[in-house]
């Protein structure tokens, strides 16, 4: 009963054998030869080269029991050409002399060769017709500008019936230009001066005149550059970046005193990223050495 319980135990590593396929991963397992199983008709359909295959002709053949088509009627084969076959008609033959259904000369219909030709083969012959128009509609046909030069006058309308408009004032053609116009304007004359001064003139007090040193209010007035005094202390003066040169004087002005600085300590683990921390040793926690003596398994509890 002791037995079977430490060779049930799962903390118990178990050997395995060196032989055959290794369970465990980190161990590979070794290739095995066995015997084939395929027959001997099998081992001689595998390909080699051209010379063995030269040798093997015939082997995979049918023997002379070949399937011959016949050379006449329709060819299976695609290689072979189809010659061409005449056979019978099965129309009915030509009906005897005077029998009904057959029509006679006078039950053609024949298209006259005049005019407008109906079959698309046939071409219709070109035609020439007394034309509708009068003799003043011709009149108006356009020739050449020699010809057209003699019709001048005829249809234009007589002196009086034009409305020539006037070249004064508004020009109702596009192409004329309308000239300025001055007229007498409408509004009431000047008051007599002392009414004016005495009830809508300002008097001289009543201008508001604006000065012209300082800033201007007028957009029509400029307004000069002012100096004034500036306003910054003596120590914000220092700080304004002159040259690199410059800048050195001002090296340590801005700086904790030494007693303000806190420095960190070397040794340990540094908090700055820029520091590296040195490695540490310490004492480790583990157990002593084991007793082999109660602690080791016996020679029962290996599974092998």
């Amino acid at each position: 009963m002791e037995f079977s319980r430490r060779r049930e135990d799962p903390s118990v590593k178990g050997l395995r054998s060196g032989f055959g396929h290794q369970v465990r991963s980190n161990s590979p397992s070794n290739p095995s030869i066995g015997f084939g199983s395929s027959v001997r008709d099998a081992s001689l359909h595998q390909y080699l080269s051209p010379e063995h295959a030269k040798a093997m002709s015939g082997n995979n053949s049918q023997g002379p029991v070949y399937k011959v088509y016949s050379s006449m009627g329709q060819q299976p084969e695609s290689t072979a050409a189809y010659p061409g076959t005449m056979t019978f008609g099965t129309a009915q033959r030509l009906p005897k002399p005077g029998k009904s259904g057959v029509p006679g000369p006078g039950h053609y219909k024949t298209s006259p060769a005049l005019g407008e030709q109906k079959e698309s083969k046939r071409s219709t012959s070109p035609r020439a017709v007394f034309g509708t128009a009068t003799r003043a509609g011709q009149e108006k046909v356009y020739l050449d500008g020699e010809l057209m030069k003699t019709y001048y006058g005829k249809e234009s309308a007589p002196p009086g019936s034009y409305n020539v408009p006037g070249a004064l004032g508004r020009q109702v053609a596009s192409t004329k230009e309308s000239a300025p116009g001055i007229k007498i304007g409408t509004s009431l004359r000047a008051l007599d001066y002392t009414v004016m001064r005495s009830k809508d003139m300002p008097g001289a007090g009543q201008y508001n005149t604006y000065r012209a040193v300082g800033k201007q209010p007028l957009s029509s007035k400029k307004t000069l550059p002012a100096h004034s005094f500036g306003k910054s202390t003596r120590d914000a003066s220092k700080k304004t970046f002159i040259s690199k040169e410059h800048e050195k004087q001002a090296y340590g002005i801005g700086s904790p005193g030494p007693g303000t600085a806190k420095p960190y300590t070397s040794s340990g683990s540094q908090q700055l990223s820029t520091k590296h921390t040195n490695p540490t040793w310490g004492f480790g926690t583990s157990k002593r050495l084991k007793d082999y003596n109660n602690d080791a398994p016996g020679p029962g509890t290996y599974y092998a």
